[in-house]
């Protein structure tokens, strides 16, 4: 079909939105775009069983790409203040590291102040609308960290969960799920193969130091237990007189927060940024948005420190996710606490987290845009000894219970190819895969096979490269390692290194220096005509707009110019969760634009919002306004809750 067009006056007419046509409406079923989410906001409804109809157990199995709009609606939505954002605006936060200050610091020096942000989409920002990366934002010193992006976030947590598993089959003995003085009491050293016949990553060793420390990389989080499982707090290493054992967990997400200094003068690592994708949206949601989650996912279920495991199957840890902790409880298991004393309940929900997680476990990984000449880069960077850290693939297992392999938990996967046009243009090209068993009543589930992770360069340990990579943090001790960056998606992401120091590759690869001396040689060594394959290479590693890229997502094998969607042709063939819901959308095209890379698209508004997003089911169905679904709400007026029951009643 030829684009036609339209006067700009009378398709704010048809619009019915006036001025409101130029600003970013955080709700809005009046935008053509589909960009503004079109329904009022509504928290989810936490269930395991799918008979629960519209709670997230339900969503999951019987109408996955709703789920997922749903999880991606609360990752970029701006919330208000009658949703509970800013809770303490401007309050300095708990540190990321705790104890005795150095070189005169006070506590209140060593963290950034809070609730500065109403979206996710304010920092990771790019691509607009996406899991992207973004600007450098205030954190652990005056030089600030590099917001990261979190496409492939899912491979990146399953991969996590499968090094904690190979260690405990290795070296957990008793099979208890921590290791205890005994089992590491010799050599223990953690080896790592990232695909089979790959050569090992080495993690350290468990056996502690002198000063009772594992002596492991500084990814994992370590926690130590007495002889009947119950986590020490203040425990520091195995020299603490009650620790019989400790639990560790990888945490592969952010830069790291190295060591932590003690008044003794004994260093012990702090790990990473977050273990799990429902951690690290439900702690970043707090401290940048002021919003409180009360996730009993993530509270202790027993000794040990583990949490429990979450409705998309991933092993939750008791690391302070769940915020509001939910010491007063409605009967329905709403937490009545207020931890920000700022009149709103349970801001976030056990629902919400769930939806959050399902959408971060399936955002598809970084893409190659290249050709035949950068693909000759790929060599390059490993004859330049960069894969010796920046480790190219990871092979994922398939689901094994005797080894506690999960297998891949997704149920669907978008991949992405390059094609080289007539015009000699790169563009890239999407295919949704089903990873998913169909059941007869039409409900899904995981197949949990296993999958490839391919170039996400990172072997993911924590690594000192040198002087210019070193951070001044906030308490005056220095910080000298951070995790490898991934470098999947580093064509898309300047500037570079944990500071954004970096405006180029080359810079941010010249600047490589202790551990990382040798590749800079060889980096330095090569001939110019290499030095730009390599380059060339790593900047065809890029991100992408998930719901813009021409795809095939009816598996036909083909990618069709005028998709149809009940009925309506909605432009090219697209990974556009609406277009996959269960009940499909009714679009009204208003007319049809012409996009910078020449592909003609609809711009059209969905007409059967309450059907399609399923608002009347009934654990969705929000009659009264407030936010919360009939059958978990209505909730009282912050300040006059009764006392309730402790006991929480799981929907």
């Amino acid at each position: 079909m030829r684009p036609w067009a339209v006067p700009r006056l009378l398709l704010l007419a048809c619009l019915g939105m006036g001025g409101r046509a130029m600003a970013q409406v955080p709700e809005s079923d009046t935008d053509p775009n589909g960009v503004a989410i079109p329904y009022r906001f509504l928290h989810l409804a936490h269930s395991l069983t799918p008979e629960h109809l519209g709670a997230t157990a339900h969503l999951r199995a019987a109408d996955p790409f709703l789920l997922y709009q749903f999880g991606r609606d609360l990752a970029r939505r701006q919330f208000t203040l009658k949703q509970g954002v800013y809770g303490r605006p401007a309050e300095l936060s708990v540190p990321l590291y705790v104890g005795a200050a150095v070189h005169g610091a006070s506590a209140a020096d060593v963290r950034f102040s809070r609730d500065h942000a109403s979206s996710c989409g304010m920092c990771h920002s790019m691509p607009f609308g996406e899991p992207g990366s973004g600007q450098t934002i205030p954190s652990t010193s005056g030089a600030g960290r590099n917001t990261p992006h979190f496409y492939g976030a899912g491979m990146v947590e399953m991969l996590g969960e499968q090094v904690r598993r190979e260690v405990l089959n290795r070296y957990d003995l008793n099979c208890n799920g921590l290791l205890e003085r005994a089992e590491v009491a010799r050599p223990s050293p953690v080896r790592i193969n990232p695909t089979p016949g790959a050569p090992a990553i080495d993690y350290g060793d468990l056996s502690p130091d002198a000063s009772g420390v594992p002596r492991l990389n500084g990814v994992f989080r370590i926690w130590y237990v007495d002889a009947d499982g119950k986590v020490l707090p203040q425990a520091s290493s195995l020299k603490d007189p009650q620790a019989a054992a400790f639990g560790l967990a990888m945490q592969p997400f952010g830069w790291g927060r190295g060591q932590q200094l003690l008044p003794s003068g004994l260093r012990i690592p702090q790990g990473g940024e977050a273990t799990t994708l429902r951690e690290f949206y439900a702690v970043a949601a707090d401290v940048h948005m002021g919003l409180q989650t009360h996730d009993p996912t993530q509270l202790p279920a027993g000794p040990g420190g583990l949490a429990r495991v979450s409705l998309n199957g991933a092993q939750q840890f008791d690391f302070g996710g769940s915020v509001d902790v939910g010491r007063r409880r409605t009967a329905t298991g709403l937490s009545l606490d207020d931890p920000d004393r700022d009149g709103h309940l349970n801001e976030l929900t056990e629902g919400d987290l769930d939806a959050v997680e399902f959408y971060l476990l399936h955002a598809p990984a970084p893409a190659v845009r290249g050709d035949a000449a950068s693909e000759k880069g790929r060599q390059v960077v490993a004859r330049a000894g960069c894969t010796r850290c920046h480790t190219e693939s990871w092979r994922l297992h398939a689901r094994d219970e005797a080894r506690g392999f999960t297998g891949d938990r997704r149920l669907f996967q978008l991949e992405t190819r390059s094609e080289v046009g007539t015009d000699g243009v790169s563009r890239l090209r999407g295919r949704l895969r089903r990873l998913s068993r169909s059941a007869p009543d039409g409900t899904v589930t995981p197949a949990l096979n296993s999958a490839l992770m391919e170039r996400v360069y990172s072997d993911f340990k924590h690594w000192d490269i040198g002087a210019l990579f070193h951070e001044r943090r906030f308490d005056g001790s220095l910080q000298r390692e951070h995790r490898t960056a991934p470098l999947w998606g580093v064509g898309s992401t300047a500037p570079y290194g944990h500071a954004g120091r970096f405006t180029t590759l080359d810079e941010v690869i010249t600047a490589h220096g202790g551990a990382a001396s040798p590749e800079r040689k060889r980096y330095l060594a090569l001939k110019p005509a290499e030095r730009e394959l390599l380059l060339a290479y790593l900047e065809s590693l890029v991100l992408y707009r998930t719901d813009t890229l021409s795809s095939d997502i009816d598996g036909d094998g083909q990618i069709s110019e005028d998709f149809q969607v009940a009925g309506k042709d909605v432009g090219p063939e697209r990974f556009d969760p609406r277009f996959l819901f269960a009940t499909p959308p009714r679009f009204r095209v208003l007319y049809r634009a012409t996009g910078p890379d020449g592909e003609v698209f609809p711009l059209m508004l969905v007409q059967n919002v309450p059907e399609t997003f399923r608002l009347s089911l009934p654990w969705l169905e929000d009659r009264d306004g407030d936010f919360f679904p009939d059958v978990l709400g209505p909730l009282p007026a912050a300040g006059t809750a009764p006392q309730a029951s402790h006991a929480h009643q799981a929907p």
